[in-house]
């Protein structure tokens, strides 16, 4: 026998062996990476391809045209899932929930057509496998009744579209974000990340609540004493929704009355959000929000307990008088009123009042009028300023002691930057009057006062140009006295 004619089967088993080790070998280096691992079932259906023919050389020819077919059906899988698998990636690299259901079903079509060809190819009798008797298409039937539901309920909510991927829904007692229909079930995730597997039929069956649109309402309720006004408190409420972020202002936040209780007055607050997702965080929020501004305003938060007032006369006046003393020793920080005496001081004392704020809370915001200024007891506070742009730049951050905002409330010139709380920030907030009752009672101090204003602000404008301004400290301390005098009217 020619030996050229022995060694060509080997040379082609080892070619086809060959390409099954390269395609073995791509599948071992990527089994650790999500995207070539889903490739996997591909890979292995040409590596029993590439195997069959290996074997093909050595194989008589009735078994070789079973190998062949078996060959052909092989690669037509692997085709089908390499070209599904790939579909499937470029569309999660677009969005990151899609329904599965129109792809499930056509690949479950396609691998029966070839299964199909396959079977004609070898002299199988296809019509008699689609034609069998009425009991076994009965029985098969039966079997798959539920399953077949869900296929058709999964391709209803699809053309229907009573939701869509990235929805949130609620039904029964579930709520979750809809990751995609597939062919039996549609998968929901949880806030708590936890994945449902929730039948079609079930969901067909159910009164779904979809909270896709613009704006997605949401309420809280809150108590409030009844020394509040109910509009002082509806006010109040208001004016926190509007700050949170997460709240559109379009429709507008709204705080109402809904019953007088046995301790306090109960509000309904409704709102709106753009991202149902952050429902949690929005709530929180709000709820920290409203304690501190009630706290600000003097709105006590009531619970059920029993009050009990107790006159205790001098006691009660030596303890109102230390917290002006410390009041009046956090002014004494400031530059501009660190020379006035115990009396002048004294007539700020019925315009102070405590105020915290808590994180990230506006204490004032840019080009908002300014009749009160802010001594900083405790804590931190951020100054952001809207550059040319309009983007917000970080000025500085303030840390106690130290005090701002007296600019706008001396000169009625608009703030120039926004402030925030950074953690929560305890702040004396002095108003306008009292300056007005001192201005007018002793002159002096306000000329002292525009002195220091208008010496400062050439320091500040110094360093930040790093030159000499043009205008002097006595023509700008001239200049902000002129203002003053117009404002306060002395």
């Amino acid at each position: 026998m020619d030996t050229s004619t022995l060694s060509a089967p080997f040379v082609k088993t080892a070619i086809w062996l060959a390409l099954a080790g390269v395609v073995v070998a791509v599948w071992w280096l990527g089994r650790d990476r999500p995207n070539p691992r889903r490739f996997g079932g591909a890979l292995w259906c040409l590596v029993a391809a590439l195997l069959v023919e290996a074997a093909m050389p050595w194989l008589s020819p009735r078994p070789a045209g079973v190998a062949l077919v078996l060959t052909i059906a092989a690669l037509s899988f692997a085709v089908v899932r390499g070209l599904v698998v790939t579909a499937d990636l470029v569309v999660r690299r677009r969005q990151a929930h899609f329904s599965t259901i129109f792809r499930d079903l056509a690949t479950l079509l396609v691998y029966t057509v070839v299964v199909l060809a396959v079977l004609r190819s070898v002299d199988v009798d296809v019509s008699a496998l689609l034609t069998t008797s009425a009991i076994v298409t009965a029985v098969i039937g039966l079997a798959l009744q539920e399953t077949l539901g869900n296929v058709f309920s999964g391709l209803s909510l699809q053309l229907q579209k009573p939701f869509e991927p990235g929805d949130w829904i609620r039904f029964d007692k579930f709520l979750g974000r809809v990751q995609g229909i597939g062919w039996r079930s549609t998968a929901l995730i949880t806030r708590n990340l936890e994945v449902l597997d929730v039948p079609n039929g079930m969901l067909a069956r159910e009164v779904v609540t979809n909270y896709r649109g613009n704006a997605v309402g949401d309420e809280l309720f809150i108590g409030a004493s009844y020394k509040t006004p109910p509009n002082v408190a509806k006010r109040v409420i208001v004016d926190v929704l509007r700050a949170v972020p997460d709240v559109v202002a379009m429709p507008p936040p709204v705080a109402a009355v809904v019953d007088y209780g046995d301790f306090a007055i109960k509000y309904r607050i409704r709102f709106w959000m753009v991202d149902y997702a952050r429902q949690d965080a929005v709530r929180d929020a709000i709820m920290s929000s409203l304690w501190y501004a009630f706290r600000r305003h003097g709105i006590e938060i009531p619970f059920p307990i029993r009050d009990v007032y107790m006159h205790e006369g001098a006691h009660s006046a030596t303890a109102a008088d230390v917290i002006q003393q410390q009041r009046l020793a956090a002014l004494h920080q400031v530059d501009f009123l660190a020379d006035l005496d115990e009396a002048e001081l004294g007539m700020l004392r019925s315009n102070l009042q405590d105020a915290v704020f808590g994180g990230d809370e506006i204490i004032f915001r840019e080009g908002q009028p300014g009749d009160s200024f802010f001594v900083l007891r405790r804590g931190t506070v951020e100054v952001v300023a809207r550059g040319a742009g309009g983007q917000e730049t970080h000025v500085a951050d303030l840390s106690a002691p130290a005090f701002f905002g007296e600019m706008a409330l001396l000169t009625g010139e608009p703030r120039s930057a926004t402030v925030r709380a950074k953690g929560d920030a305890e702040l004396l907030v002095v108003e306008r009057a009292g300056f007005e009752a001192l201005f007018k009672t002793r002159p002096s101090v306000a000329a002292a006062v525009s002195r220091v204003l208008a010496t400062r602000q050439s320091e500040l404008r110094e360093r930040r140009e790093q030159s000499v301004v043009a205008e002097s400290s006595e023509s700008r301390s001239r200049r902000l006295l002129a203002k003053m005098q117009a404002i306060f009217g002395f």
